[in-house]
C-alpha cells in the first residue's frame, strides 16, 4: 500500500533514480540541486522560516514493499517575492478602429507583467510511468495530499492558489513560442532559459521588452497554443476546474502555458478538509462512511509528516465534535495514539474505490 510523507535527506538516492526516469524542471537528475530541494523543503517543514515567503514543501509517494519513491509533488507557500518576482505575460485583448478606412480589428496583446506579493502555488507533480494508471488514481492522492496540507495549516499560506499547467509542447520539449519571442530577446534556448529561470530571473527583467506584445505578429500555429494546455497535461486541467480552478488569463512567458487561479477560501477540497481526533482502528466488520486522506505530524527530527488513503468512520463525541476510525493498510507506520489530533479530507466520486 502506498504512503505519502514529507521528503527527507536519506531520500536523496531514490529520489534521485525517480528523477533520472523523467528528469524534469521541477525533479532535475542532479543531486545537488535536488539535495538544495531537500534542505530547501526540511527547513519549511521544520518551522525554521519565519516568513511564508521562504517557504516550499516537498512530498513524496512511497512504496513501501518496493522501498521506493514512486512519485513526488511539492507547494510554494508564496510565488512572487521581493527577491523573486513570479513574472507572467498577461493575456488581454485590445480593439481598434479605424473611421478613414472602415476596419475594426480585436488583438490579442501579451503584457509582461511581475507579481511580487504572490499566491501559493502547487505544482511538481511527478508519477512514476510504471504507476499510472493504477486503480487507486495514485495522481489524484499525490495531488490531493497538498490540500489536505494546506487545509490543515490554512495560516501558512496565501488567499489565491495557483497551478502551471503545460501547454502543447513540440516532441523535442521545446516550446514554439520561445524560439519566436524569448529567444530572439536572451538568445537562449528554451530548455537553458527555463532552468535558469528557476534560480533567478534577473536576465528576463533586464532583456525582455516591458511593451506590449501584439501576436498578430506571430504565426498562426505560435498564436493558437497560447493559454491552451498540451494533452498530457488534460486530466488534470479537468481535476482542478472541478474543485474550483479556472483559467485567469495569464501565461508562462517561456512557453505560453496557462495559469489556473482559485481563491483558497473556495477551494473545494482545502474547505473540505478538517481536524478530527484519532479513535483507533475501524473493525473489519464495520461499515466505513467514505474513503479519504489523513495526514498525522510529528515532533521528530527528519519526518514530520505523514499520510495515507483510509477508510474512516465518523465516531460522535461530546460537545457536538466527533473522531474517526480508520482502516487501510500500514496505517502502522504512521504510528497514530488514540485521541491524535490528525487531518481529515474526505475524497469523493466513483472513481475512487475502497480498500476492501
Amino acid at each position: 500500500m502506498i504512503l505519502l510523507r514529507e521528503v527527507k535527506p536519506t531520500d536523496l538516492d531514490k529520489l534521485y533514480l525517480l528523477a533520472e526516469r523523467l528528469n524534469t524542471l521541477n525533479l532535475p537528475a542532479d543531486k545537488e540541486r535536488l539535495e538544495r530541494i531537500i534542505e530547501k523543503s526540511q527547513d519549511s517543514f521544520g518551522g525554521r522560516y519565519d516568513s511564508i515567503s521562504d517557504r516550499e514543501y516537498v512530498f513524496v509517494m512511497i512504496e513501501p514493499d518496493l522501498d521506493k519513491i514512486i512519485g513526488s509533488c511539492m507547494i510554494i507557500a508564496q510565488h512572487g517575492t521581493f527577491t523573486r518576482p513570479s513574472v507572467y505575460y498577461r493575456v488581454r485583448r485590445e480593439q481598434m478602429y479605424s473611421s478613414t478606412i472602415g476596419r475594426h480589428f480585436v488583438h490579442q496583446v501579451l503584457q509582461l507583467t511581475y507579481d511580487y506579493d504572490g499566491p501559493t502555488e502547487i505544482g511538481g507533480l511527478i508519477l512514476d510511468p510504471e504507476w499510472r494508471g493504477h486503480e487507486l488514481k495514485l495522481g489524484k492522492l499525490l495531488s490531493f495530499v497538498r490540500f489536505l496540507y494546506i487545509g490543515m495549516h490554512r495560516d501558512w499560506f496565501r488567499d489565491r492558489v495557483v497551478a502551471e499547467l503545460l501547454p502543447p509542447l513540440r516532441e523535442d520539449g521545446r516550446s514554439d513560442l520561445w524560439d519566436f519571442v524569448g529567444a530572439n530577446f536572451t538568445g537562449l534556448d528554451y530548455t537553458e532559459a527555463d532552468k535558469m529561470s528557476r534560480e533567478n530571473i534577473e536576465f528576463v527583467r533586464s532583456l525582455f521588452p516591458s511593451t506590449p506584445l501584439y501576436t498578430c505578429m506571430l504565426p498562426p500555429e505560435v498564436r493558437a497554443q497560447i493559454g491552451q494546455v498540451g494533452p498530457s497535461t488534460k486530466p488534470v486541467e479537468k481535476m482542478l476546474e472541478s474543485i474550483g480552478f479556472r483559467y485567469d488569463f495569464s501565461i508562462d512567458p517561456f512557453d505560453g502555458g496557462p495559469t489556473f487561479k482559485v481563491a483558497t477560501s473556495e477551494c473545494e477540497p482545502i474547505t473540505r478538509t478538517e481536524r478530527v481526533s484519532f479513535l483507533g482502528m475501524l473493525d473489519e466488520r464495520e461499515e466505513a462512511d467514505g474513503v479519504g486522506l489523513i495526514g498525522f505530524e510529528y515532533d521528530e527530527h527528519e519526518v514530520r509528516f505523514r499520510a495515507a488513503f483510509v477508510e474512516y468512520k465518523r465516531i460522535p463525541l461530546q460537545g457536538g465534535e466527533h473522531g474517526i476510525r480508520v482502516r487501510g493498510t500500514r496505517i502502522e507506520a504512521l504510528q497514530m495514539s488514540a485521541h491524535t489530533s490528525i487531518g481529515l479530507l474526505p475524497l469523493t466520486g466513483p472513481e475512487l474505490l475502497p480498500l476492501y
